[in-house]
Formats: C-alpha cells, structure tokens, sequence
C-alpha cells in the first residue's frame, strides 16, 4: 500500500514537473502583453492630457455657475413669497414666461448632459480597444458639449438675473 502511495506521488510529481515549464511559459506571454497594455496606457494619458486639462476647467467653471444659479434661485423664492397678491396678478404673465424659458434651458441641458453620458461610454470604450483617435474625437465631442451646457447655464443664469430685478422691483 505504501508503496502504491509513493508510485502515485511519484508519478503526481513527474507530471507536475513537466507542465511546469509550460505554465512559465505563458506566464512570459502574459508579461509581454502587461508591458504592451502599460504602454498602451501611457500613449493614451500622454494624448488626452490637454484634453483632461480642458475638462477639468470646464468643469470648475460649469460648477460656479452652478452655484450661483442656487444663490439666486433661492433670493428669487424668497422675494417672490414676499409679493402681495396684486402684485402676484400684476408680475403672473411675466413670470410664466420667465419660468417657461428657464425650463426649456433646463431640459436642453438635459439632453446634452446625456448626450455626454453617452459619449462617455464610447471613450471608456476606445480606450479598453486602444482606439486612440477615437477617443480622443469623442473627448473633443464632450468638451463641445461642456461648452454648449455652460452657454445655457449662463442663459439660465441670465433668465434668474432677469428674474430677480423683476420681483425685486416690484417690492421697491
């Protein structure tokens, strides 16, 4: 029986030792295509780092403008709960406008912002394939649509400035 035993574990030992050399050989495969992908990944940060750089700014700026669009809806709230109700009637028409228009900015923004989500996808996508140019016309594309959603964020910013100089003139 022990003897079996040893048989088993000797012959276990000698085919381990034979698939050995194999497994290191793939392994060598594998360290071949790490270097390539790693390579791969600089050219694409070393392409695209303008384009970051523009990204991020915008990105400030969208979120400033973001900010005070907040500031101003809430001062636009606030004023406009202080109106008397002749001067709710008087200001209905104007403000039914004002707020239509806003919203139509709002819903345009919308649709860019997914346009962008989409456009997204097909970078994460161009990259993971090392589609490079690809990429690189599809962040060209974002930024295209960052600057439009900052022209009609300073559009609404406008719309809420307009706003509040009508419902602050009629309390004056």
């Amino acid at each position: 029986m022990l003897k079996k035993k040893m048989a088993v574990a000797v012959m276990a030992l000698a085919l381990s030792l034979s698939v050995v050399p194999s497994a290191f050989a793939a392994t060598t495969g594998t360290t071949a295509e790490k270097a390539a992908k790693k390579e791969q990944h600089q050219v694409w940060k070393d392409q695209t780092a303008s384009l970051k750089a523009q990204l991020v700014s915008l990105r400030t700026e969208q979120k400033a403008l973001a900010v005070q669009i907040k500031t101003l809806q809430a001062s636009n709230k606030a004023a406009k709960k202080t109106l008397t109700k002749q001067e709710k009637t008087a200001l209905k028409v104007t403000l039914a406008n004002l707020a239509q228009q806003i919203k139509a900015q709002q819903t345009s923004i919308e649709t860019q912002r997914s346009q962008k989500q989409a456009l997204w996808v097909q970078v994460k996508t161009a990259k993971a394939a090392g589609n490079v140019s690809s990429g690189l016309a599809d962040l060209e594309q974002i930024i295209s649509l960052k600057q439009q959603i900052i022209q009609e964020k300073n559009t609404v910013l406008a719309l809420q400035q307009s706003l509040q100089t009508l419902l602050n003139g009629s309390n004056a």
